[in-house]
């Protein structure tokens, strides 16, 4: 497959100055390169305007906070306007090493399966703690739902299945897509050749006498509430089908709480918003409902 023929996209959401290099890291790699930023401040955007003709990128502005889903729908829409292929989506804290687009499209060439391939993702590295981040698997060893960052999508895969569910604003919007796609008899597959180094959230250890005992994300309110709600939404779709994404959200969602209880700060606004995404989750309240 010939670089020319994909295009990559990145979301921004008042990135540090670390966003520049990731940028720089990927635009050699693809032909076509597009920054959906969505309602950085002022001063935020401005850098990335520098940069959009420093790099050689199209930068589109959104004025508000439209979501994940949003921004990815708009940066993929714009490249299939303009013809490509293929598009390779990154978030804004995901560095693509030199040859990763080149290795991952050749995993891709070789595999026996590309005829149902509709998502292609890498093997992921914490750029903070040099340490893998685990993928999540079904039953049958199957990679079952993975991260949007890395990416690599056919771009008619978007006219068969759809565009990235919009109501569900920020969280889990690429464990639905994967679940949309499995369900529909395509395939979510990993190229363990490709890495990409990925900065998740700033987890906080928790120790006792020393000793490790668990780490929490310290997402905030807001995020919780999503977070929660989205997990409700996507095991009210998928659960019957996939019992083993249901039983592990659910448990991942108590843990989390239990979490919150021992070691993070804001206990009561985290677990009533988590409370709230429960309930909006189960009467089908989606969209974005609450501010970041």
């Amino acid at each position: 497959m010939e670089k020319k023929s994909i295009c990559a996209v990145v979301v921004t959401y008042h990135p540090d100055d670390g966003v520049l290099d990731n940028l720089a890291a990927i635009r050699p790699q693809v032909q076509g390169l597009v920054v959906v930023d969505n309602g950085s401040s002022e001063g935020k955007r401005k850098r990335l305007r520098l940069a959009a003709r420093e790099v050689e990128f199209t930068l589109i502005e959104n004025e508000a906070n439209l979501g994940i889903a949003t921004g990815l729908n708009t940066g993929v829409k714009w490249a299939q306007e303009r013809g490509y292929a293929w598009v390779a989506l990154f978030d804004q804290d995901s560095t693509a090493p030199p040859a990763f687009i080149e290795t991952m499209l050749r995993a891709y060439d070789i595999s026996p399966r590309r005829d149902r391939i509709a998502l292609l993702v890498p093997r992921y590295i914490d750029s903070r703690l040099g340490v893998p981040i685990s993928a999540i698997y079904a039953d049958d060893g199957s990679l079952q739902v993975a991260m949007t960052s890395g990416s690599l999508i056919p771009i008619p895969i978007f006219s068969e299945e759809g565009w990235f569910e919009e109501s569900l604003f920020i969280d889990g919007v690429d464990f639905e897509y994967c679940l949309r796609l499995r369900s529909n008899g395509y395939s979510v597959e990993e190229c363990p050749e490709a890495v990409l180094l990925h900065a998740p959230a700033n987890f906080t250890e928790c120790r006792l006498k020393g000793l490790r005992l668990f780490s929490t994300p310290n997402y905030s309110a807001g995020r919780r509430y999503y977070r929660d709600r989205n997990k409700i939404w996507m095991v009210k779709k998928y659960g019957t089908r996939y019992p083993s994404f249901l039983l592990s959200t659910l448990t991942n969602s108590l843990k989390d709480a239990v979490k919150i209880v021992l070691a993070e700060d804001d206990k009561r606004g985290k677990l009533g918003h988590m409370a709230l995404g429960l309930r909006d989750g189960l009467m089908g309240r989606m969209g974005k409902t609450i501010e970041l």
